[in-house]
């Protein structure tokens, strides 16, 4: 909130306050003002506080789903290279290069016609 409209609005309360009779009413009326706005305060809070809950709990779910399918491709990775053996450093079977022309490409060279 903006500093400069809390305390004008704090300066205006306190000026309506010095008029007679109004500082009697305010007072009579408060309680029952402030039990309304604590009220709610509260219920907005339990929403917030709810809504907060499920996010947490959807943000754990997908952590865990995370770092489950990295655990399965750790495992997968570490079955091929003991599996392989005998393959290029640096080249797994899942990182061999595909053998012929790339999708998309002539596979006749161009000529001059």
């Amino acid at each position: 909130m903006n500093r400069g409209f809390l305390l004008g609005a704090v300066v205006a309360a306190g000026a309506v306050m010095l008029i007679p009779g109004v500082a009697q009413a305010v007072g009579r009326a408060g309680r029952p003002l402030a039990r309304a706005a604590m009220r709610t305060g509260t219920a907005a809070y339990d929403g917030f506080r709810r809504a907060g809950a499920e996010a947490w709990e959807h943000m754990e779910d997908i952590a865990a789903e995370i770092r489950e399918e990295t655990e399965r491709e750790r495992h997968a990775e570490a079955a091929a290279a003991a599996a392989g053996g005998d393959t290029a450093a640096g080249e797994g079977p899942a990182t061999k290069a595909h053998a012929g022309p790339a999708p998309g490409t002539p596979t006749e060279p161009a000529g001059d016609d």
